[in-house]
């Protein structure tokens, strides 16, 4: 049997619409790949071998259903970038340089505070004194609150799925602060007073 693009699109589609779950992934990958199919180009190869190795790739979920859809459609691969936090480190180290900040990557385990929604623009970050597994990031949209509950603590690897796009900003050093958003905009400035909070 020939698997193609189409055939797998529709699978992202049926898992996105609640269709079907994992388990049905899991199968129709292995199942491709002990009965020796042929794919139509090397995206379908990758893709039914991402889903027979989950353990050793990527999650299947809602957001990389999307993203192997995305490629199945476009041929562009984003699942490294929501998925793989070492890809972003030259990045980090570009805006270091740009902004003449020291590089102090952040531990992708340790904790940072973030606002209810992330999803919305723009975007502003500031960083203060790392301790105790805090990498001292605070990130939120929208209007900035004093409110004890403004912040939630998060892994700051699950920044991934949620805004891959601030990643690059997490290896500033103490006391810097960016603002951004999703159509390119981007300033870093330095603020001393976060030091001593």
């Amino acid at each position: 049997m020939l698997i193609t693009r189409i055939h797998l699109i529709d699978l992202c589609n049926q898992f996105l619409e609640g269709k079907i779950d994992k388990n049905v992934i899991l199968d129709f990958a292995w199942s491709s790949i002990t009965a020796d199919d042929d794919c139509e180009d090397d995206v379908v190869t990758d893709t039914i071998f991402d889903w027979d190795m989950e353990d050793m790739n990527y999650d299947i979920n809602h957001i990389n259903m999307e993203l192997w859809k995305h490629r199945l459609e476009t041929g562009i691969d984003l699942l490294p970038e929501h998925n793989v936090w070492n890809v972003h480190i030259e990045r980090q180290k570009e805006i270091c340089e740009a902004y003449k900040s020291k590089w102090v990557p952040t531990n992708k385990k340790h904790i940072i505070g973030v606002s209810k929604d992330l999803n919305n623009n723009p975007i502003h970050g500031l960083r203060h004194p790392i301790e105790n597994g805090n990498a001292g990031w605070y990130l939120w949209t929208g209007e900035y609150s004093e409110s004890e509950d403004f912040f939630k603590p998060i892994c700051a690897e699950h920044l991934l799925q949620m805004r891959p796009d601030v990643i690059k900003f997490l290896g500033l050093d103490i006391s810097f602060r960016f603002l951004s958003d999703n159509a390119g905009y981007q300033d870093v400035w330095q603020d001393d007073r976060l030091r001593d909070i």
